[in-house]
């Protein structure tokens, strides 16, 4: 038997200059609650289906490598600029007035075709590796009453693995972003920067999640012996769902929206404590163009509620979605050395 006591995760906040070219990890995260991260054989080889003679395969090959997994743990601004910038593949850094803090913004755009990829380091308790190219095929974000802000990333990885004896990166030290922290409010308008006038429904609002999938598939070149990936390409489409439990007001307004196929603004402002000045940490969630596309009514603990499901469209102007991270970090999520 083997413990996980001690046992960690790390991230490189720089992003790999090529797939196959490692960064140093700057970024520590939580272990426990998450997938081991670790390769495997993605098509192994044998002539079981040729007539040989023999009754049994003669031949044997490992073509190529895999390596996928999850991570998962409470939200911080840095944990979700780190994967976010990953999946959407980029992050305008800019600073926030005359503060010390950032704000870190990724879209959805169609100018990338290869994802980002960092360097993932885990000691599981008993031995430490490092893996080189490792990419973001999606995450969800997802808060409730009474409970934390969760996040949740999917990863795959070029399918190489090293022995490690790097040490562990110090701790962050921001805080988890909580249901207290989270807002929620549809309609309103946005100018590319700020929204005003959605009204709030967060008195209402009991759980909310928003995940995202760019659909990125792992590409083995012709030619390349070593069976590790070569490049990681994001899908042709992306999907962006939003899905929300809400308290059902006399008014059912969002039954009426849902009849009426009425487009709005979505804005989920997550706001944690004081970052510097005014400047406060947090991400900060846009959805330029939705449509409420499901609103199935039920009743829990005596009060009627609505499961509300969210289509995400491309607004002409602003695109599908826009996450702001506000932390003190000055240098770009999606930089690289």
């Amino acid at each position: 038997m083997q413990s996980i006591s001690g046992a960690w995760r790390a991230l490189s906040s720089l992003c790999q200059v090529a797939i196959g070219t490692s960064q140093p990890v700057t970024d520590v995260l939580p272990f426990g609650g998450t997938d081991l991260f670790e390769p495997e054989p993605g098509q192994f080889f044998t002539n079981k289906d040729e007539v040989t003679g023999g009754l049994t395969p003669t031949k044997h090959q490992l073509l190529n490598m895999k390596m996928a997994g999850k991570h998962k743990a409470k939200a911080t601004p840095t944990s979700v600029a780190l994967f976010v910038s990953m999946a959407l593949g980029n992050d305008t850094a800019a600073i926030i007035g005359t503060t010390t803090a950032y704000t870190h913004k990724s879209s959805v755009s169609a100018a990338i075709v290869s994802l980002p990829c960092r360097t993932l380091v885990e000691n599981d308790g008993a031995k430490q590796f490092s893996y080189v190219g490792v990419a973001c095929t999606g995450f969800t974000l997802s808060g409730q009453r009474d409970g934390y802000v969760e996040l949740e990333a999917d990863l795959i990885g070029r399918g190489s693995e090293a022995a490690d004896a790097t040490a562990q990166p110090a701790a962050s030290a921001e805080s988890y972003l909580t249901y207290q922290n989270c807002d929620f409010s549809p309609g309103g308008t946005y100018d590319g920067t700020a929204v005003t006038g959605g009204a709030s429904i967060a008195a209402r609002l009991v759980s909310f999640k928003l995940d995202y999938k760019n659909g990125a598939k792992g590409i083995y070149a012709v030619g390349d012996a070593s069976g590790y990936l070569a490049d990681i390409r994001r899908g042709q489409m992306v999907d962006i769902s939003v899905e929300a439990e809400v308290e059902i007001d006399n008014t059912r307004a969002e039954r009426a929206g849902l009849l009426a196929g009425t487009e709005q603004v979505m804005h989920i402002p997550i706001v944690g404590g004081v970052a510097n000045g005014t400047a406060h940490y947090g991400v900060d969630i846009v959805l330029p163009r939705v449509v409420l596309s499901a609103a199935k009514k039920a009743a829990k603990d005596g009060i009627l509620q609505v499961a509300g499901k969210y289509t995400i469209l491309t607004d002409p102007t602003y695109g599908s979605m826009d996450i702001r991270v506000t932390n003190l970090k000055a240098t770009s999520y999606a930089a690289t050395a």
